[in-house]
């Protein structure tokens, strides 16, 4: 019996894996930030969802302070973008799309028209169970060029190793984010490793007074997928 109960988990990831990918291809694949469908309006500032989960089904991201979902829908490595907030102190809610009375976390919050927040998902629910993690999208004030950090999101990474076009490398420990590095603007190629093995590359086309985050998600020994937002 447990032989089968892992075939049919495994067999849940995948579809799980096939459905998250197609709907990502439909709401903007890998490489923005304001794709996807979902509630409330592409922003430059709000909630986003970081969905690192593998085996975990979409999301919905609720507010206090609102009737109707703020996100709606976010799958695994899905890359939709800011969804406006309301102003003021609220309780932002990351819960199951299908069944939105199941909480995975929540977070107080005060919100203003430049308050830019990402709630990352991670975990498994075979293993580890789902968590999340509010994330401060602190882009510096002012920069020269273009400027990327990483969140590592990908299970059984532990500390991951990741080298940057222009020399800089930084080390991400799972679940975390790292603070945001000055980069070349144009091509520039993002690789990462961790004592479990290579994660999937990218290439971002940096362009000037632009800021970046690279998502690695998924499970190591499994399936990793590298997605890149366009913060600001």
């Amino acid at each position: 019996m447990a032989t089968v109960g892992v075939r049919f988990s495994r067999f849940c990831s995948r579809y799980i894996l096939a459905f998250s990918l197609a709907a990502s291809a439909c709401g903007g694949g890998g490489g923005g930030g304001g794709g996807g469908g979902g509630g409330g309006s592409a922003s430059d500032s709000g909630v986003r969802v970081f969905h690192a989960a593998i085996d975990a089904t979409p999301v919905d991201v609720l507010s206090s302070a609102r009737s109707s979902s703020v996100v709606t829908g976010e799958v695994f490595a899905g890359t939709m973008g800011y969804r406006e907030l309301p102003g003021g102190a609220q309780v932002l809610s990351l819960t199951r799309t299908l069944t939105p009375t199941r909480v995975i976390g929540s977070f107080d919050i005060t919100a203003n028209g430049d308050t830019a927040v990402s709630i990352l998902l991670y975990g498994a629910n075979e293993s580890t169970g789902l968590k999340a993690k509010l994330i401060n999208d602190d882009v510096p004030a002012a920069f020269d060029g273009a400027v990327v950090r990483v969140v590592n999101g990908a299970l059984g990474s532990g500390n991951v190793s990741v080298s940057l076009t222009g020399g800089t490398t930084l080390t991400v420990p799972y679940a975390t984010a790292s603070e945001y590095v000055q980069v070349p603007l144009g091509s520039v190629s993002v690789s990462a490793s961790s004592g479990s093995g290579a994660l999937p590359s990218t290439t971002i086309n940096a362009e000037s007074d632009r800021a970046y985050t690279v998502l690695l998600g998924g499970e190591m020994g499994y399936y990793v997928a590298t997605r890149t937002f366009t913060d600001r």
